[in-house]
């Protein structure tokens, strides 16, 4: 069950970054980022390779989605290492096991986002884009991360907290008998 909802709540996330917010003309250059937000909440309540399969399979949406003005795989290059970070560094820290608090998945959105930004602008800059200024991408990553943050209250504490109600999976609560001779 666990699984199916993660795969319907990215494949929402996905369909409306695409459909949605891509398109809105924010004044500021640059919208939030629903998959980075989504992401996230998978990452921090999963193992580093669920999260990495996750963040692959996002980027790969949203870089195959139109319209793709990109070469396929940047982002999801930038989104697999980052959910896989994130939940490495997660788990690492000891920090399993309890209820995520609000500014820890503030601030861990934030930071995300302000790195999927920062390497996804890194990767077209070495590649030779030439629609990637220093200047330019320093401020819509700024923004970005900003108003990602500000929305992470509206995308990523509900499924976080979805997530830690649902298991694993729907017979980890099944109790059957221990021994052979039970049965």
């Amino acid at each position: 069950m666990r699984v199916a909802i993660t795969f319907v709540l990215v494949t929402v996330a996905v369909l409306a970054q695409a459909t949605v917010i891509n398109r809105l003309p924010f004044d500021w250059n640059a919208g939030p980022d629903l998959v980075v937000a989504t992401v996230v909440a998978v990452a921090l309540t999963t193992s580093p390779a669920a999260a990495a399969g996750t963040g692959f399979a996002a980027g790969l949406a949203i870089d195959v989605m139109p319209p793709a003005e990109h070469p396929v795989g940047r982002y999801t290059l930038v989104l697999c290492l980052a959910a896989y970070l994130v939940a490495l560094l997660y788990r690492n820290t000891g920090a399993t096991g309890g209820r995520i608090s609000f500014p820890t998945a503030l601030g861990v959105t934030a930071v995300t986002t302000l790195a999927v930004g920062l390497g996804y602008a890194a990767i077209g800059f070495v590649m030779g884009d030439p629609r990637v200024e220093l200047t330019e991408a320093a401020y819509t990553v700024g923004t970005s991360t900003l108003v990602t943050a500000l929305i992470t209250p509206l995308v990523t504490l509900p499924i976080l907290r979805l997530r830690e109600h649902l298991t694993d999976s729907e017979f980890t609560t099944v109790q059957g008998p221990t021994s052979v001779e039970g049965w």
